[in-house]
């Protein structure tokens, strides 16, 4: 049933219009997308097996090991319960390669 309000268009976050803001974001989710697929790899578990763990779709499993998902904090969370590891351990190589910070 129509409210008579305008429909509200949603798109993407002012964030990704800045540079070096954006190109960090592709990085680290790309960063994250290598991890969850070692998690993963590590557990034996088929992309398939994965996305039914963590609640998602094959083909989102897919883009967040692309890189290619702005994965919510709810599907890390979701992620980290699947692979038994604490939520940081999601972020453990990016850690490592700045030197621990």
């Amino acid at each position: 049933m129509p409210t008579g309000k305008p429909a509200v268009k949603r798109g993407r976050s002012e964030v990704w219009t800045r540079g070096p803001t954006a190109r960090a974001i592709k990085r680290e989710l790309r960063r994250l997308g290598e991890r969850l697929r070692e998690l993963r790899l590590e557990q034996g578990l088929t992309q398939e097996q994965a996305a039914e763990a963590i609640g998602v779709h094959p083909k989102h499993i897919i883009k967040m090991e692309q890189g290619a998902a702005n994965v919510t904090v709810a599907t890390l969370v979701a992620a980290s319960a699947a692979f038994k590891v604490p939520l940081r351990d999601l972020f453990q190589e990016a850690e490592k390669e700045d030197g621990g910070k």
